[in-house]
């Protein structure tokens, strides 16, 4: 109406509706990142990924330098592999000074001989509960999954108890995705070892993984059988009850008038040093 008129009272409508609408705009996104933020306040990680997104704080993809496309893949595969067997050799050489780090349970375990298969209604529940991460390998996205799980959830159900039937992980459920992420944004990007590689399996393969890890966790704990000074991976256990345990012990310790040393050890690439024959003597026994 004021582009017609040109009339002042048209223009003071014109502004007062617009500030309006700005208003309720700013208003609406106010209340709208206010409930995402809400929502996973209980959950660090998620809290921290939802302020990135909405601040768009997200780093650019480091890569080193290479000659091309096709040679930088196969650089780091090499790297990654190699920098595993040189440090099982070198753990292998000091290994041979020492005695077997292994020691056999106070007291025979319950005997878990076979794993109890899943249900269809198990598999739905798991596949609602995940997130809607996929990955390259995965045929369909894992939202379009959810919405078809009624119809593929029998299919699903009968791929992992074959796998539990017959104790075998299928070797398409061992190829992964990896991606080389750099450590840190300051860090060197043309060095190689500044890099971790990032695995991503098929949804099909950590849904069998994570059913597996849940029938292994619920003997350990029906048996009592897990350290009692472990938090990581245990029900009810985090690493807020370890600060409070250990912010316990210190002040008990202070209002005894003692003195608390603590030791910190941080282990370089942990989970590759791994020694299987170890893990599967453990899981043997």
């Amino acid at each position: 109406m004021w582009l017609k008129s040109k009339d002042s009272d048209h223009l003071s409508r014109l502004r007062q509706i617009s500030n309006f609408y700005h208003h309720s705009v700013v208003l609406a996104k106010k209340a709208y990142n206010a409930a995402l933020v809400s929502d996973c306040k209980s959950q660090p990680r998620k809290l921290w990924q939802t302020i990135n997104t909405l601040l768009h704080r997200k780093p650019p993809t480091a890569l080193p330098s290479a000659e091309s496309n096709t040679s930088l893949p196969d650089t780091f595969s090499s790297f990654f592999t190699d920098k595993i067997s040189k440090l099982h050799s070198s753990l292998t050489s000091n290994a041979n000074h020492c005695s077997s780090p292994h020691t056999d349970p106070p007291y025979a375990p319950a005997v878990l001989d076979n794993f109890n298969p899943v249900t269809e209604d198990e598999i739905v529940n798991f596949i609602r509960q995940s997130p809607d991460k996929q990955c390259d390998l995965d045929p369909i996205p894992t939202s379009l999954l959810k919405q078809c799980v009624h119809i593929l959830a029998p299919v699903i159900t009968t791929i992992v108890n074959l796998s539990l039937r017959n104790g075998t992980f299928p070797s398409d459920f061992k190829r992964a995705v990896v991606t080389p992420l750099l450590k840190k944004p300051s860090l060197d990007k043309e060095s190689l070892s500044n890099y971790r590689p990032i695995s991503n399996l098929s949804f099909l393969s950590k849904l069998t993984e994570r059913i597996v890890k849940d029938r292994i966790t619920d003997h350990l704990a029906a048996n009592s059988m897990f350290n009692s000074f472990q938090s990581a991976y245990t029900k009810f256990h985090s690493t807020e009850t370890t600060l409070l345990a250990l912010h316990d012990d210190l002040i008990n310790a202070m209002d005894k008038q003692q003195v608390t040393g603590l030791t910190l050890l941080d282990l370089s690439a942990a989970f590759d040093t791994i020694d299987h024959s170890i893990l599967l003597k453990r899981l043997s026994s």
